[in-house]
Formats: structure tokens, sequence, C-alpha cells
């Protein structure tokens, strides 16, 4: 952009191994006769060797149902294909199997594993992660972290919705910023979305199982930096993902843009010094403060304060109009920048063709049915349940 800066992480991205890896997907159908739960499961367990515990939520006279949704944990699609393959021929389907949510996971192994290296990238990912101005819209969308240290959820950017001239003022100053603690998990978007919700974590534990307090603590080695989406049925259909076929075709393309973008903040260049130095270094305390926020509540937060100035100056344009027309100067119009999708950021290019890369990869995995898709390269976790209503 014309006479803006920006910022640039100190970071070198080709000391981290990026990976893509699909954690889970729901799969929804209808069969052409009832059945009972056990019954799909024996035929399951047949095909994948994997004893398996489904739960029915609504069953019907002798327990049986013809509506059914099939959670695969980290999924070999292969095996997922086989299974579906076994249930139609047996069972028939009504329709095509839909695939109704997934979940996929960016994963940053440094070259030389620690902590100082992980807490880098978690910095740079919780700062440049700007999945566009879209995930704004809601206040319960915006980016907080849990466990906070003020709040048992912590908004990165404070609020006071009690009083809107307050909250207005906390939207814009960085004053009562909370940077994202590194052992906390980053959230963006709301709870079961149907559209997305995304999670960055260092990655030290795997398989909690919190009801039963069991958990496996990682090896150095394994130990790692990921970003990951949740998609429901709306995020699903964006990417073109209807029917649990349409993986065949997965746009990888659709995915990163939508999912897993990654901006650079941009500042304006102001020069001191000859006419109007007064008005340049009032707009240079504005820079400031912006720097300040995106430093400590990253892009999104960022993108709360410049949304938050057009909203001040929409409050404030009656008494700015009154003054110019005491002193008979002209009111100058709303500046137009950083209006787009994506404010008044720009590609954060080396990050995003990093992950644009492992997306690649995984996709490649998905339409063959490798069973190297899968964590650890271990067969795929089915679980089976009953879809409500």
């Amino acid at each position: 952009m014309k006479s803006r800066t920006t910022l640039t992480p100190q970071i070198d991205l080709n000391a981290y191994r990026c990976t893509a890896v699909v954690d889970y997907i729901d799969i929804q159908f209808e069969l052409t006769r009832l059945t009972q739960c056990w019954k799909l499961n024996e035929r399951i367990e047949k095909l994948t060797g994997r004893k398996e515990y489904p739960e029915a939520l609504d069953l019907g006279p002798g327990k049986t149902a013809s509506r059914y949704k099939l959670r695969v944990q980290e999924p070999d699609f292969g095996m997922l294909r086989r299974v579906l393959r076994d249930i139609e021929d047996t069972y028939g389907f009504r329709q095509p199997p839909a695939a109704v949510s997934i979940e996929i996971s960016i994963d940053f192994y440094p070259d030389k594993p620690g902590e100082e290296a992980r807490a880098l990238m978690h910095g740079v990912l919780t700062r440049h992660f700007f999945p566009t101005t879209r995930v704004l819209r809601s206040n319960r969308m915006w980016p907080r972290f849990t466990p906070g240290y003020v709040e048992p959820t912590d908004y990165t950017v404070g609020r006071d919705e009690s009083d809107d001239s307050r909250d207005l003022g906390n939207r814009m100053a960085p004053g009562t910023d909370r940077k994202p603690l590194y052992g906390s998990t980053y959230y963006v978007g709301e709870k079961n979305d149907a559209r997305a919700m995304w999670r960055i974590q260092n990655k030290v534990l795997d398989k909690q199982n919190p009801s039963a307090g069991t958990r496996n603590v990682l090896g150095e080695e394994e130990k790692r930096i990921r970003i990951e989406v949740t998609l429901g049925p709306d995020g699903c259909k964006e990417i073109g993902l209807h029917q649990f076929d349409d993986l065949e075709t997965l746009s990888v393309t659709r995915l990163q843009k939508r999912f897993f973008q990654f901006m650079k903040p941009t500042f304006a260049v102001m020069y001191t010094g000859g006419v109007g130095a007064a008005s340049r270094l009032v707009k240079k305390k504005v820079e400031d403060l912006r720097r300040e926020r995106f430093l400590s509540a990253g892009d999104l937060g960022l993108q709360v304060r410049d949304d938050a100035a057009v909203e001040l100056r929409r409050v404030n344009l009656p008494t700015i109009r009154r003054l110019h027309a005491i002193s008979g100067s002209r009111t100058l119009p709303a500046a137009r920048n950083g209006t787009g999708a994506y404010g008044l950021m720009i590609a954060y290019d080396e990050l995003t063709r990093m992950v644009e890369r492992a997306l690649t990869k995984l996709e490649r995995k998905i339409r063959r049915g490798d069973e190297s898709v899968v964590n650890g390269g271990s067969a795929g976790k089915i679980l089976l349940v009953t879809m409500e209503g």
C-alpha cells in the first residue's frame, strides 16, 4: 500500500516442519430400512478390527433407527470408504451420505524441539491469523483465550458492554488488552458455529479423556504448535463438501483462503516537521496506538480498533460538522482505506505458502485414501451415534 509500512516477525519459518491432518469427520446417512446400532457396529468392527460403542439418540420400536451420524476420529479415508460401501450394500442409502462437519489441523514442529521455538511460533500465529473481517460480526466470535488470567475466558480486547461510551473507548485504546497466554487455548469464532471455529494451542498433550482423567504426555519431538478449524455444515458447503464423495474433489484453495489465512498489518508512514507538523504528530500517535494494539491482540484485535474508529467518527459526526461550519472549513470525507475483507492488511505470503503446501499434501492423501493421513499412521477410531431429529 502506498505510504504505508508493515511489521514482519523475526522468525525463520524454514526452521519448522508444517503438516496438515484431519482430526475427525462427521458423516450423516439414512438407511432404507431400520436396524439396531449394535448390528452396524458389528459390521464396522469386522472391517476395522476395533470394538465400538455406539450411542443411540433417537431410538424407535425395538431400539432401531434409520438415520445415523458416523464420527471418524483421525480417519483412514480408504477404510472409511469401505465401511460406507459395506453398509450401503447391506442396508441401502436413501441418498448419498453427507459430510456435515470436519476438523482440520495445521501442526508446526520446530526442527530443533524446545519451548522457545514453540513459543515464538505461537506468538506468530495468534498475532497474524486473520480469516477475514467476517469473524468479527458478532462479539461472541471475537478472539479470546482460556484459561484467562482475569476471567476463566479472557477476550484479547477489553470490553465494557454495560456502558457504550466506555466500551467504544476500550475497543479504541489498547490499555485494557490481554495478551493470549502461551499455555492457554486461543479461540476465534463461536462454539458449535454452523460455519467455523478456530483454536491455536501449544500441543503437549494428546488423547485426553476428562471423564476418565487420562491423557498422553507427548515427547519433546512430538510437541508442536497447532491451529485447527472445525467446520460445521455451512463451512463444509463453503468449501464444496456436501456429500462424502465430494472429498475426492476437495478444493484446498477454498479451504486455505477462507479458513487458514495469515496477514501482516500496515501502518501509515508519518513525516515530522514542516507545514502541518502538529496534525501529523496526532496521526503518528494514532499509528503508535495501532501498533500497540497489534502487539497485544494481533491482526483481529487491530481490526476491532479500526472498526471502532469508524464507529467513533459516526457518533461524533454531528459535532464535527458543527465545528467545521463555525470555522468555515470543509468536513473531510471518511477514509476509505481498509474497507474490504482484510482491512488494512496485506498477505503474509511466506506463512500462507507454508500452510498451503501442507494442505496440498493432505488433499492428495484424502483423495487416495492413504493410511498415512492418520496421525501416527494407525487406523482411525470410528464412533457411531444416531442423528438427532
